[in-house]
Order: structure tokens, then C-alpha cells, then sequence
């Protein structure tokens, strides 16, 4: 998924496995239904294309900042170290 420029947050994360950089990105997004997207994109560093895509969408800010908040979390404890992180509210 492309970003549109209307990205809240966006948080970038590597690991190394088993030699190979993987990297897990999540954006907080708001769409054109007053809802709220958190947009989770993983794969390897040395391919063009991401291993997977996976949106979700909720109600509210809130809502799916907490969302972001636990992945990130879960990630971190899995090894994943923050690697970027940009607010543009």
C-alpha cells in the first residue's frame, strides 16, 4: 500500500534471521469514512515486493492507536528494534 501523505504515524522496525534483515512497518491512517487504519507491512530488505499486507480498520484514534501501541510491543519483544519513527498530525 502506497502512502497517501495522510499517514499519522509510522513506525519501521528490523530483525536479523537467521542472517537476513527482515523489516515490519505500521501506519496509522485515517480513511474517507471517518474510520482509522492500522496498516501493517513485513518482508525481507532484499525484495522489491513485501512478504504480506495486512489493514485493519476501527472505529476510532483511539482505538487504533492502542492496536499499534500492542503490535509494536509484540514486536519489539520478538527482537524487532524501531529503526524510524515519524509524526506528521
Amino acid at each position: 500500500m502506497q502512502n497517501s501523505g495522510n499517514t499519522i504515524m509510522k513506525m519501521t522496525m528490523t530483525r536479523s534471521v537467521k542472517g537476513r534483515i527482515r523489516y515490519y512497518t505500521i501506519e496509522l491512517i485515517p480513511n474517507l469514512f471517518s474510520e482509522w487504519m492500522v496498516v501493517r507491512t513485513y518482508g525481507s530488505i532484499k525484495k522489491l515486493k513485501p512478504t504480506g499486507v495486512i489493514s485493519e480498520i476501527y472505529d476510532s484514534a483511539e482505538t487504533a492507536a492502542e492496536s499499534m501501541q500492542s503490535l509494536i510491543c509484540a514486536k519489539l519483544k520478538k527482537g524487532y528494534t524501531n529503526r524510524c519513527a515519524l509524526n506528521n498530525g
